[in-house]
């Protein structure tokens, strides 16, 4: 059986399209036996003491089938990547469930783990899909299955991203698993990015990957984020905005709602934004009949176990409600307690701010609570015991809220310009003001020699209506316009043109 020599099993705790483009990608056109690509690859040897090795024929598949020590063939690219970074494969041909391939991250390049890895072993139907960390050490290798992916057909596009602790998986764009190692004994923190297949036959073609790629994982971006839940996810995702606090499996979503995936605890906070130590989380209250949870601030996304400050409500005992301290080891510390009115549609905010945090029901502040220091800035998050108490939404991050839209809409066209000359160098011009949905930042003043020029230049840019256009020559015509511009620089149409000629005198 693969990858099933010497298993060492994990057992869990209870409880936007990617944009960056690739470091290194291969289409796999031509013919290589063994795969090498000018140096751009290196076999695992501690998977295949055997000898198979990677071969391309327009695409990447093993040279030999596996033999009785289970061999497999497996790559790494030599490019350097960076620790946080995804291996993608698009899955050429599967021939049925006793063949598997797959993409692998943080692959051990040197030392004494060398080869050592994680891998999405994907097959068909009825196959071994798996999420799986393989130990290695050069010359042999143990494999431990941490949790279950869904099988997959040719075709499929397979992302395996390791950000952080947290390795997940994106199938054909969407999150199909995701996994905190924060408590694992054994963890892989850095490493390079590859792929994996085992050829059981009845051909070599029936393990091909059509092409690869890996570059830089997802990158947290702004301050602020808010979700209604709408859609269908399991796991929760919604554009890599969720990940899963250690020993927890997290959320999923339907119907609207946010569900925890298990009946103990679940825990979720958001790493698509980095908001400021100064931060909130706040839930609206979806079914909360039974069960109990709430909104969470200060979250150590780096930490191996649960951190930050948790608002809870329960359903189950109103009284036992409160703020709690989530600690490393899985425990919570209850800090300040609290007897709510818990109804559906309600919203719970919980704020923090130094070291003071604050509860808000509905916008109206309930009580505060000073902490012990702990936990000074991370990310916000939610949290929920059972499936029975749900969100209908959330949002959090800066207490400012999200940033402004940009201002894209021009000032109105300046009107009613004149042109009156006051001697013989000197022209005074007047209009009445723009309006802007944000406001006029300035006036452009334009100007052409003769009656009917149209070789306009700007000569003055001023605050008001008015301008004096002087030293000029005499008895010379000279044409106007004027325009508005705005702080963002968005510039208005033009007004009427007026003309004036100096006098001669």
């Amino acid at each position: 059986m693969k990858l099933l020599v010497s298993l060492l099993a994990i057992t869990l705790a209870p409880g936007m399209a990617i944009a960056d483009a690739p470091i290194a990608t291969s289409s796999f056109t031509g013919v290589e036996d063994p795969l090498y690509e000018n140096g751009a690859w290196a076999p695992l040897t501690s998977l295949s003491p055997q000898g198979i090795r990677f071969q391309k024929n327009n695409g990447a598949l093993p040279d030999r089938f596996t033999g009785p020590d289970h061999n497999h063939a497996g790559a790494r690219t030599t490019a350097a990547i960076p620790a946080d970074h995804y291996s993608e494969i698009v899955v050429g041909h599967l021939g049925d469930s006793s063949n598997n391939l797959g993409p692998i991250v943080r692959v051990q390049p040197s030392g004494s783990t060398i080869d050592s890895h994680y891998l999405w072993w994907a097959s068909r139907t009825n196959g071994l899909n798996e999420l799986y960390r393989v130990d290695a050490n050069g010359s042999s290798y143990t494999a431990s299955p941490i949790l279950a992916s869904s099988p997959v057909a040719d075709g499929d596009r397979l992302r395996l991203i390791a950000r952080g602790q947290v390795i997940y998986g994106i199938k054909n764009g969407v999150r199909d698993f995701i996994y905190n190692t924060g408590p694992d004994a054994i963890r892989y923190s850095t490493g390079t990015a590859g792929m994996l297949a085992y050829p059981s036959g009845p051909t070599l073609t029936d393990d091909v990957i059509a092409s690869w790629s890996s570059g830089a994982a997802p990158v947290s971006s702004g301050t602020w984020a808010s979700t209604t839940f709408a859609g269908t996810e399991d796991p929760l995702d919604e554009g890599d905005r969720w990940y899963p606090l250690p020993r927890y499996s997290g959320f999923k979503k339907a119907g609207g709602l946010a569900i925890g995936k298990d009946w103990g605890n679940n825990a979720s906070a958001v790493w698509s934004i980095t908001p400021p130590a100064k931060q909130y989380s706040e839930v609206t209250l979806g079914t909360a009949a039974k069960g109990g949870g709430g909104p969470i601030v200060r979250v150590d996304r780096n930490n191996t176990g649960q951190t930050g400050w948790l608002f809870f409500l329960s359903a189950d005992n109103p009284a036992g409600s409160g703020i709690f301290k989530m600690n490393p080891d899985g425990s919570f510390t209850a800090v300040r307690s609290f007897a709510p009115t818990i109804v559906t549609g309600d919203k719970w905010r919980l704020t923090a701010d130094g070291n003071t945090l604050e509860v808000f029901r509905n916008g109206i502040s309930q009580f505060t609570y000073t902490t012990d220091g702990s936990y000074p800035a991370g990310d916000v998050g939610i949290q929920a015991q059972g499936a029975a108490f749900t969100f209908m939404a959330w949002e959090g991050g800066d207490p400012a809220g999200p940033p402004a839209p940009p201002d894209t809409q021009p000032p109105t066209a300046p009107g009613s310009l004149t042109a009156v000359a006051t001697s013989g160098s000197k022209i005074d011009l007047l209009w009445t003001a723009s309006s802007d949905n944000v406001g006029v930042s300035g006036y452009l003043v334009e100007r052409c020699q003769g009656a009917a020029c149209s070789n306009f230049a700007q000569i003055a840019t001023v605050t008001g209506t008015t301008f004096h256009d002087t030293g000029l020559p005499l008895s010379t015509t000279f044409t106007y316009r004027v325009r508005a511009t705005d702080a963002a620089g968005n510039l208005s149409p033009y007004s009427n043109t007026a003309s004036a000629t100096t006098l001669a005198f």
